[in-house]
């Protein structure tokens, strides 16, 4: 029953038409959901490169000192810093809080997940002295967030859409020359397309090292989410290639990434560790454990009562992660399998599975089909990423406070509307009839 409030209330109360969303559900009587007095502006219409993506977060560090911590977890191949903003109150406790972890961007065409990251630590922080809320959840919880695993991948998106691994230079095709070969953009039109027939496949682009191949030697690089030593290498699954060229290579051994190391560094550093979550895109959907097998996991009940409820305030569905395909040393394997920690992957938006939506952008020219728009496949339209943000904020402000207030909901709850009051009254009059008739029969 408590459940059940709870998230009636985000859902009545989360409207998705406001730019800061009013999210006064669990408040004290005394609570204030007015507009902050200072508030980092920062346009959610819009795909943030790696400089923009850092001048936020340290104008989030700079405005909201008092309750966000910026700094670097590591860096990546190219030298780029590994952005973790942490956020919660400085007041002393006597025990380390729980914490919830948020890691985005593993792939470097799923540029959508940056800006959900980025989002949901902008909302936490712009609204932490004025929602009451946020307020508790940050004084009694810890919210870690990286943004962009694959920093790297920013500037390599834009020049391929097509790339999902790393920049970690690895010599594809064997000639001892590194990263020399990628898809180029012939035509100038701002997008890269696949071509496939009956027989072969490929991508539009020259021969640029003059070898009498083309696109044999792409940017990097290994398979981030395929890096993670547990079930690493596992032959039996679906995905995951010991195959440089493969989009699913797995690296040359576990924990061979900077990029991954960084991670495994940082939760082996922080026990308190409850949640986490994960962000790609090409489907929609709520994952969980496990990854490498259909076989279900020891706590399937406990994953499947938490996704049901962040499906509830989404609308995504949700299933085990292996029942879609199966695949080796993959994140949230590693955080379950290894640390128990209950570690969810949202698939925030993608076309996968739209029959309609491929029907419309396949084009059959001659014998071949063309595929042009794989960057639209994995991120919504830019008028579209308000709704998908939200959506992925709701999740989290519900698992956040599942950590905040998971002994104590009911009480919290104060109606701040009589249509409300009558609603929730009405509810549990019914609930109360139907166990005193059900008393009575027995």
């Amino acid at each position: 029953m408590k459940k059940i409030i709870t998230i009636f209330f985000i859902l009545l109360l989360f409207n998705t038409n406001f730019h800061i969303v009013s999210f006064c559900t669990l408040i004290p009587i005394n609570a204030n959901c007015a507009v902050p007095d200072k508030v980092v502006q920062v346009a959610w219409n819009k795909y943030h490169n790696y400089s923009e993506v850092t001048t936020v977060l340290k104008n989030l560090n700079e405005t909201y000192s008092e309750i966000v911590r910026l700094y670097s977890i590591g860096k990546t191949w190219e030298n780029r810093d590994i952005w973790c903003i942490e956020l919660s109150s400085r007041e002393e406790t006597s025990k380390p809080k729980p914490a919830l972890f948020i890691v985005s961007y593993h792939h470097a065409r799923e540029r959508i997940t940056i800006e959900v990251a980025l989002y949901i630590a902008w909302f936490l922080a712009t609204n932490y002295a004025t929602n009451d809320t946020i307020k508790e959840i940050l004084e009694k919880t810890v919210i870690y967030i990286i943004p962009a695993l694959n920093a790297d991948g920013i500037r390599a998106s834009e020049i391929n859409p097509w790339q999902r691994k790393n920049l970690h230079p690895i010599d594809e095709d064997g000639d001892g020359k590194f990263d020399e070969d990628p898809p180029n953009d012939v035509d100038k039109d701002g997008k890269i397309y696949c071509w496939w027939n009956a027989t072969y496949m490929g991508f539009e682009g020259i021969d640029d090292d003059g070898d009498g191949l083309i696109n044999e030697d792409w940017l990097g690089g290994v398979d981030l989410n395929r890096n993670y030593d547990f079930h690493w290498n596992d032959t039996n699954v679906e995905s995951g290639s010991s195959d440089p060229y493969s989009e699913v290579y797995i690296g040359p051994r576990p924990f061979s990434e900077l990029e991954t190391r960084a991670i495994k560094n940082f939760v082996e550093q922080h026990d308190n560790i409850k949640y986490a979550l994960s962000f790609h895109s090409g489907i929609v959907g709520i994952l969980y454990p496990w990854g490498y097998t259909q076989s279900p996991p020891p706590d399937e009940e406990e994953f499947i009562s938490l996704a049901k409820s962040m499906s509830e305030v989404s609308g995504y569905p949700y299933y085990q992660s292996g029942r879609l395909y199966t695949c080796s040393g993959e994140w949230g394997d590693w955080m379950y399998g290894v640390h128990h920690i209950f570690a969810f992957t949202v698939e925030v938006y993608g076309q996968g599975y739209n029959n309609t939506w491929w029907t419309e952008h396949v084009h059959l020219i001659d014998g071949r089909a063309y595929f042009y728009d794989v960057w639209e496949y994995f991120n919504p339209p830019e008028d579209e990423m308000k709704t998908v943000l939200e959506k992925n904020l709701r999740i989290t402000l519900f698992l956040a406070t599942k950590l905040t207030f998971s002994k104590n909901v009911l009480p919290r709850i104060i109606l701040i509307s009589v249509p409300i009051i009558s609603i929730v009254v009405a509810i549990m009059v019914i609930v109360k009839f139907r166990r005193t008739r059900l008393h009575q029969k027995l």
